[in-house]
């Protein structure tokens, strides 16, 4: 969801903020497409559409910067370099690698490292304001509730370099992630705190998301572009391959929508004060306004019935926290009902699919059984008192009150994004 992110906050600076200037944007050049080749494609999607129609002359502000946060100085050329240090005010750090199987010393590099080169070049902007740097809610999953502060490291960044540099091995990476699912937890948390000690020269904020899931009304409603995430359980529920899920019916899954996200990042950055203490704000729903994958699975069920766009009749979810009898429910009532879909398939000349798609869902499900598996209480208490900040028409243009999101309707405006965007 990390380039929808970033779209989404790119699209709405431009729609609701007209002062400003000029947007730069890091991008690397990839497989053989130049940076304007690829801002070009980007904005050519529909979901450009509201801008181009209503404000075309926006794109003219955004000026694309050649550059790898991968690499060192982050590949800037020194006169891109002294244009950014002249021009820019706020600091926007969006990007990662969100792969949950990234190697630690390729994540390291990227989400920390990568952190560590932003924050010197923002600490050289003669006029910055602000750094905002995008983390994740999960970044301390081994707590049952998350504040909206600073936890002490668990293990310092000093000792994970010092022993990538001595050859670290996967018994050692383990021991690392204890208590974490994977080593992109483990590296925004890292990141957070190289942030954290940077705020005296730096003036930061950090923003966690939870589950970033698909738009809520801006710029289209439901818009999604990747299968990602909750939208890739949410499809499966939808169409009826999925009818188990290892977890408890009552366990809650916090979605955010990413519109709200953005919203959040916006308001922060412009509403920032001075303090001795870097702000935190988790955007998230668990603690405000929860939904249990009860609710979600039988509002995903109701849409799939009302609009017929189940590939398996009579689609159902039933819930186990057990793994044996989620690994026998899943053969009864997922992988043998596949393989006869792909016999009859056969039988009729056509194309076998169904055991390729539950070979691709049983990944889906390893990669996301840590959070599906367990339910946190993430508390957005500051987030919510910052959107209660905003003048009756601020709100209006920058909604982030997680409370405010009415789950009926979100719910079936993402199923109805999935079917528009995603199997179209």
């Amino acid at each position: 969801m990390l380039k929808l992110q970033f779209q989404v906050l790119l699209e709405k600076l431009l729609y609701s903020c007209p002062k400003l200037d000029k947007v730069y944007i890091l991008v690397r050049e990839k497989k053989g497409v130049n940076i304007d080749q690829r801002i070009r494609s980007m904005i050519d999607q529909p979901f450009f559409s509201r801008l181009r129609t209503e404000r075309p002359q926006a794109f003219e502000k955004i000026v694309p910067i050649m550059g790898d946060i991968a690499e060192p100085r982050l590949g800037i050329k020194a006169e891109d370099e002294e244009i950014l240090i002249k021009k820019v005010s706020i600091v926007f750090h969006v990007a990662a690698t969100v792969n949950f199987k990234e190697k630690l010393d390729v994540a390291v590099n990227i989400n920390v490292a990568g952190t560590e080169r932003m924050l010197d070049l923002t600490r050289r902007m003669e006029n910055i304001k602000c750094f905002v740097y995008v983390s994740t809610a999960y970044s301390n999953p081994n707590r049952k509730v998350i504040e909206e502060v600073m936890y002490p490291e668990d293990v310092s960044l000093e000792k994970i370099r010092s022993l990538l540099k001595s050859g670290i091995t996967e018994k050692q990476v383990k021991k690392l992630l204890e208590g974490r699912p994977n080593t992109y937890s483990l590296t925004k948390a890292l990141a957070e705190h190289v942030v954290a000690k940077s705020h005296v020269s730096v003036p930061s904020i950090i923003v966690r998301p939870s589950i970033v899931s698909s738009t809520k009304k801006e710029p289209i409603i439901g818009w999604v572009d990747n299968w990602f995430g909750a939208t890739s359980l949410i499809t499966s529920v939808m169409k009826g391959l999925i009818r188990v899920i290892l977890t408890q019916p009552g366990n809650i899954l916090d979605l955010i929508p990413v519109d709200c996200v953005s919203n959040l990042i916006i308001v922060a950055a412009s509403k920032m004060e001075s303090s001795k203490d870097v702000a935190v704000y988790n955007c998230s729903t668990s603690a405000e306004n929860p939904l249990t994958f009860e609710s979600l699975s039988k509002l995903i069920l109701s849409y799939s019935y009302k609009h017929k766009v189940y590939d398996f009749p009579m689609p159902f979810v039933l819930f186990t926290r057990f793994k044996w009898s989620f690994s026998l429910l899943m053969l009864i009532l997922e992988t043998i009902p596949a393989y006869i879909a792909d016999i009859v398939l056969l039988l009729r000349g056509k194309k076998t699919r169904y055991l390729k798609i539950q070979a691709k869902l049983s990944f889906v499900r390893s990669v996301l059984e840590y959070f599906t598996s367990r339910s946190w209480i993430i508390r957005a208490s500051k987030t919510r008192a910052l959107a209660n900040s905003l003048s009756p028409s601020d709100k209006k243009i920058f909604p982030c009150d997680p409370k405010d999101i009415i789950w009926e309707e979100y719910i079936r405006t993402y199923c109805q994004g999935i079917r528009q965007f995603l199997l179209k």
